[in-house]
């Protein structure tokens, strides 16, 4: 897919681009370097170029064949349902068969085109072998048409390779109009993209020994400030110009805003945790029993308390241990993507001052973990709190014998007395007889239920408060050990490791590549750099001349001006271009040969000088007015692209 550029000049022709496209080859020819797959190859090859809305399309059909199976015109209606860039030309008109013509073609009857049908008249096999001069082919052209039955009734306008060259140009003229305002933005954007990328990748590397280390401590001290900034949260230009080439990479959170987030995230589950959630009044009753040993019931031992909540303190161990990995793991992270974006022109420098950093990190790493382990260790091994809601609510038995005590009844309300009646006396008698009896069989129950309590109390000496109260306070004092310990730990990993690498980060770097030996290694090029940055250059020249040429030539600057103040409303038409005139258009035409689909570039091509007369040749001898060669397609990916 890479294009065969051949340049014409000429002193008088129209100033084009003419992109000669293949056929559409179904077959591969025996003996070639064509494949089985020549068909797809050379189909989507056509549509790479057609495409482009910024081309007109050239729906070369010969005369001799049916128009309904051309591929031309199937592929130009494809990219074009509107036919508002394909015109249609019609070749080999003079080898019809005899009693045959192509004047229903030419008028659009069999497949309607917005634009219509060329026909013209092309030089033999015979004729090129002969050298034959094109002006004369344009007049033996002009004759023949000039001098048919039926041609030479049509109506003008639709034979002849002047009329093509006269409705392509006004064409152009139109497109040019349409789309040089957006040519003109899309030409300063790369420019600028252009240039960017060459402002990070320098000019070159330095061979003065002064130079080089100049060079080695802006990188690495640009290097070291955005691993801070990053964080730190601070917004730092050399990043984003930085990270421009790392793309989706790019756009993640910052180091900070990671680091940050593992150690909020720290012991977050045990937050809600009640450790006695799963301790029945059974367990703890039990636990109390098991470490009064052989001394006088009725004094538990604060050795129950700890045996109770040491296995549940001895979980916060492994996550504060996962953290210091954790944050050690982000900040590696951080050093690589630094590393990339700022050491893309030196692989080898890059590797080395990642390889340095990772083991500044390791180092802060293990002794960060070593601080974080004796802390954990301390709230372990040794239970003291001076939390004030701790002391306040469990740091004596008063709020346990407070709740324990009942309300106290409101005060009787004193009644009047009054003399018993007959009824009275009668109803006392016999309130006294039920009396006797209640008591007599209470006296009973009551001994039997004092049996029960004693038994009771030689079983489960301890219950009711008191267990309540223990668990409480169990409940109470690991939520202070977890908040503790989520506060201390994040403080020893933030100094000890965070601030600690950067602290070390930029001195060790200096002091280790500051060393002649090393810099001339470390500051070698690869070789696709060295290549990246003189296309780079070949394109920004190519781009600055195609922008001083839309900014100088006063047509193109009126034209631009034109599309860009006035607007054209849809049901009225555009200005057509003046008899003869041709735009500056694309750049200088390739010579072309019979093709079912030609294109023609509308993106002005820099170096373009002023408007060309009217042509004297044809449009496949086309190029522009003589002073020099013009760079056509130097970065040519896409031929009819001038910035692809």
């Amino acid at each position: 897919n890479d294009p065969i550029i051949l340049t014409i000049y000429a002193t008088g022709a129209p100033d084009l681009t003419l992109i000669d496209l293949p056929g559409i080859t179904r077959v591969p020819v025996k003996g070639s370097d064509q494949k089985d797959d020549v068909e797809k190859v050379t189909r989507e090859m056509t549509l790479h170029y057609i495409n482009d809305p910024r081309t007109i399309v050239l729906a070369v059909l010969p005369a001799n064949q049916d128009m309904s199976v051309s591929d031309s015109l199937q592929l130009a209606r494809q990219v074009d349902p509107q036919g508002l860039r394909s015109i249609g030309v019609i070749t080999k008109i003079d080898i019809m068969d005899q009693g045959t013509d192509a004047a229903t073609m030419l008028r659009g009857e069999d497949v309607p085109l917005r634009l219509g049908y060329v026909g013209v008249k092309m030089r033999s096999q015979q004729d090129i072998v002969n050298k034959k001069p094109v002006k004369d082919s344009l007049k033996d052209e002009k004759d023949w048409f000039e001098n048919h039955r039926v041609y030479s009734k049509l109506p003008p306008g639709l034979v002849g390779t002047p009329v093509l060259i006269d409705k392509l140009t006004q064409i152009l003229f139109k497109h040019i109009r349409r789309f040089l305002p957006e040519i003109k933005k899309e030409i300063n954007e790369k420019r600028r993209s252009v240039q960017d990328r060459l402002d990070e990748l320098g000019e070159g590397v330095p061979l003065d020994t002064a130079e080089r280390v100049q060079v080695m401590w802006t990188l690495v001290t640009d290097y070291c400030e955005m691993f801070k900034n990053t964080i730190r949260g601070k917004y730092d230009r050399k990043l984003q110009r930085y990270l421009v080439n790392l793309g989706s990479q790019g756009q993640n959170s910052s180091g900070g805003n990671k680091i940050r987030t593992i150690m909020n995230d720290f012991l977050v589950d045990f937050c809600e945790t009640k450790i006695t959630s799963n301790m029945s009044d059974d367990d703890i009753d039990r636990a109390i029993r098991l470490h009064e040993g052989d001394s006088l019931p009725g004094f538990p031992s604060p050795d129950t308390f700890e045996f109770l909540a040491l296995p549940h303190l001895q979980q916060l161990s492994i996550p504060s241990v996962e953290c210091v990995h954790d944050v050690s793991s982000a900040l590696d992270v951080l050093a690589q993507r630094m590393a990339h974006a700022v050491f893309r022109r030196f692989p080898r420098m890059a590797e080395a001052v990642l390889t340095m950093t990772q083991n500044i990190i390791q180092e802060q790493k293990d002794e960060a973990r070593r601080i974080v382990e004796e802390q954990v260790t301390c709230y372990i091994g040794y239970l003291f709190t001076n939390d004030p809601d701790y002391l306040t609510q469990h740091g004596s038995m008063e709020p346990m014998y407070k709740s324990q005590q009942p309300p106290k009844p409101a005060p009787p309300v004193e009644e009047e007395k009054k003399e018993p009646g007959m009824m009275e006396k009668g109803f006392e008698k016999v309130k006294d007889g039920s009396k006797q009896a209640y008591q007599t069989v209470s006296s009973t129950v009551g001994s039997m239920l004092k049996k029960n309590e004693a038994q009771e109390r030689r079983q489960a000496r301890y219950s009711g408060p008191f267990v309540a109260e223990i668990r409480k306070r169990l409940d109470s004092y690991f939520e202070v050990t977890v908040r503790n310990i989520r506060d201390s730990v994040p403080k020893a990993i933030g100094f000890y490791l965070v601030r600690a690498v950067q602290d070390k980060l930029q001195f060790a770097l200096l002091s280790e590549l500051n060393k002649p030996d090393k810099l001339s290694e470390m500051l070698g090029e690869p070789p696709h750099i060295v290549e990246e940055r003189r296309t780079l250059h070949n394109q920004l020249q190519v781009l600055q001349k195609a922008s001083a040429v839309l900014t100088r030539d006063p047509t193109l600057a009126a034209i631009a001006f034109e599309a860009e103040e006035e607007e054209p409303p849809p049901s009225k038409p555009p200005p057509k271009a003046p008899a003869g005139y041709a735009p500056p258009a694309p750049a200088p035409a390739p010579v072309v040969s019979k093709a079912p689909v030609s294109t023609v570039s509308t993106a002005p091509r820099p170096g373009l000088g002023a408007p060309s007369p009217a042509p004297k040749s044809g449009i496949f001898g086309a190029s522009p007015a003589p002073g020099g060669r013009n760079p056509l397609f130097d970065d040519t990916k896409r031929g009819d692209k001038l910035f692809d």
